[in-house]
């Protein structure tokens, strides 16, 4: 491993992500994305198919504590596919809440498809590509292929969910068919994420291929999203336990107004009132099942 490669060196890989939400697949890549960030410096960022944002907050936060001047931009629907399933406005109402404030000054979240966005680019420009839309094999091909022409001399294309072969993902089938023609790395942890080199930037193409032969840089990456996805599961538990807590208290207070009625004097006191309003409706039910 060259001395780049030391974690010291590129600290940002070490940075906890401000936001940490469901669904936490793509969590555990969230150190090397900020590595990359540093690696490329990119002009242009595009992610296709962000749904709530763990990975382009994650690239926008490097961004911003690199003081890089990269344009950053968000590419979806937000309505959601088969894969990630379909959801309401509430997911980027919610996403522009943490993202505005933070990265509004140099990010933009751009609510379309993938291909109405293609305008909006010229070719060339595009130095860093995130793909991680509806994963079939011929949506991927088409979203690879479409914007291609759109990278630049130093282009890095990121697949994810290369290692997920199940409910028609085929991200894994179209990253093999590419892979061999191209500078590449490839993840397989955290549902699998293949880093594919377009351009020829030979300083970022050693760095792909030295960490692609280097089983230590690998795990290195691989223990410390496994510790950030553990910051997500333990987020999940502590507000389960609160929902929990919230719910033994509603209980407690619950108990106590049963007992305060049934102490006080006015209660005693109609009790018998009740009881024969109680068997008053008994006696009706009885009759009209009878008759």
């Amino acid at each position: 491993m060259s001395e780049k490669l030391i974690p010291q060196n590129y600290s940002i890989s070490l940075t906890t992500p401000f936001r940490l939400v469901s669904p936490s697949a793509w969590v555990e890549h969230i150190p090397f994305a900020m590595f990359l960030i540093e690696v490329v410096k990119p002009n242009v960022l595009v992610e296709l198919g962000t749904h709530t944002g763990n990975s382009y907050c994650a690239f926008c936060q490097a961004v911003s504590q690199l003081n890089l001047a990269t344009k950053c931009y968000a590419i979806d629907t937000w309505e959601g596919d088969e894969h990630a399933g379909f959801y309401g406005p509430e997911i980027l109402i919610e996403l522009k809440k943490h993202h505005d404030p933070l990265y509004g000054h140099f990010s933009r979240l751009m609510k379309m498809t993938f291909d109405d966005a293609l305008p909006y680019f010229l070719d060339g420009t595009i130095d860093l590509l995130h793909i991680d839309g509806l994963h079939t094999y011929e949506a991927v091909k088409h979203d690879f292929e479409n914007w291609l022409p759109k990278l630049s001399s130093k282009g890095i294309v990121i697949f994810h969910d290369t290692n997920v072969r199940e409910r028609d993902f085929r991200v894994w089938k179209f990253w093999e068919e590419i892979k061999p023609n191209h500078t590449h790395l490839e993840f397989s942890h955290g549902n699998g994420l293949g880093v594919l080199s377009i351009g020829e930037n030979s300083s970022i193409n050693n760095q792909i291929i030295e960490i692609e032969n280097s089983e230590v840089a690998k795990k290195f990456f691989a223990i410390i999203g496994a510790n950030l996805e553990l910051l997500v599961q333990i987020q999940h538990l502590k507000v389960l336990l609160a929902e929990q807590e919230q719910s033994i208290q509603q209980l407690i207070e619950k108990e106590e107004e049963i007992k305060f009625y049934a102490q006080s004097k006015s209660w005693l006191i109609t009790s018998p009132i009740r009881k024969f309003s109680n068997f008053v409706k008994k006696l009706s039910v009885s009759t009209k099942n009878e008759g």
